[in-house]
């Protein structure tokens, strides 16, 4: 019987240190004492389109080259044009819309990535700018430089408030896309051409596996004999 007690309190003892509650988790965690918050923003650019104007400027085409270096870095979506509809200089910005089409074309930019739309301007605005908008995520983490507590005396042993606070704002200042602290990314769609190839050699009984290259080896390396 002895034996039996002494076997059902270490199996609690050890079930109890099996992992951490929400609680513990904010006491010793950072990421739960100090979150990243990450947060959609739209990324405007406006091109002006007054009458007279026959074509984008050089300006422009390096405004425009910039926001689409920058959408396909961190922008999710469409990046999305929109002209003034109603306006005096209505017929300036559609044709300027074609041109910026184009040029997106040109930076790599697919047509499937770029929608349009148009919005309602005044019957007075000779000015009425091109729109172009997409959503990209911005990542925050909690403000640092809690120093309440009395860190010379410390007999429960738990971290300092400000503790892991740094770290989690160089993380959200220094990932390239906040996107990816939702979650993970989708997957590429598969080269066809290759599993097609790979396929079609398995079915006539051929080598299914790419070349070597003549540089590859499986020598071992001799330089810590």
């Amino acid at each position: 019987m002895k034996h039996v007690i002494i076997a059902l309190s270490l199996s609690v003892t050890l079930a109890a240190c099996g992992g951490f509650n929400g609680r513990e988790n904010a006491m010793y965690d950072a990421r739960f004492r100090h979150p990243i918050a990450v947060d959609p923003q739209v990324v405007t650019l406006q091109i002006d389109a007054p009458r007279d104007k026959v074509a984008l400027s050089v300006a422009d085409k390096a405004a425009l080259g910039a926001f689409a270096s920058s959408y396909k870095s961190r922008g999710h979506g469409l990046l999305t044009i929109s002209a003034p509809s109603g306006s005096p200089n209505e017929r300036t910005a559609i044709a300027l819309v074609a041109e910026t089409r184009a040029l997106l074309s040109e930076i790599g930019l697919a047509q499937a990535a770029v929608g349009y739309a148009a919005y309602r301007a005044s019957s007075a605005n000779t000015n009425a700018p091109l729109v172009l908008t997409y959503r990209r995520y911005v990542a925050s983490a909690s403000p640092c430089g809690n120093w309440s507590e009395n860190y010379a005396f410390n007999p429960n042993n738990e971290l300092s408030p400000n503790f892991g606070c740094a770290t989690q704002n160089n993380l959200a200042a220094l990932v390239a896309d906040p996107a990816d602290l939702i979650g993970p990314r989708d997957w590429d769609p598969a080269y066809a051409p290759r599993r097609d190839q790979v396929i079609e050699n398995y079915r006539v009984g051929e080598v299914t596996e790419a070349d070597s290259s003549e540089n590859a080896s499986g020598q071992v390396s001799e330089v810590a004999q």
